[in-house]
């Protein structure tokens, strides 16, 4: 099955820990910061074609969320979300304490037979 309860509790890809593993001591000042940041910053930028922006970096989802929807959506507007999906269960609160509604959808689609493969199907009528 496909969850969207809380995106806190997948894994890591395996680049992403072999690369954690790799910096695991470096002491930084954090914060934005540092000089990992710094990279991914330029980076940004470069991708973006965007010299001149500012980049900054949240320390969760629920930050990012909470700000993206604030600056995105007119006030009368609201976010649709499956009815089981982490903006939903936890972070409404955040969301709506800016005006906009967490407006739920029923989730109908689940993963068969794997997750991972990628496959999509309608959620049986029975479920």
């Amino acid at each position: 099955m496909l969850r969207f309860e809380c995106d806190y509790g997948e894994g890591a890809a395996p680049a992403v820990l072999e690369l954690l593993q790799k910096t695991n001591f470096d002491q930084t000042p954090g914060y934005g910061e540092d000089e990992y940041c710094a990279k991914a910053a330029a980076q940004i930028k470069r991708l973006c074609d965007a010299p001149d922006a500012d980049v900054h970096f949240f320390v969760g989802a629920t930050q990012a969320n909470l700000t993206v929807i604030a600056a995105a959506l007119k006030p009368w507007q609201g976010v649709l979300c499956a009815d089981s999906g982490h903006i939903h269960v936890h972070e409404t609160g955040s969301i709506e304490a800016t005006g906009h509604k967490c407006l739920a959808l029923p989730c109908l689609l689940y993963t068969s037979p794997s997750p991972r493969d990628g496959l999509l199907s309608r959620m049986p009528s029975s479920a």
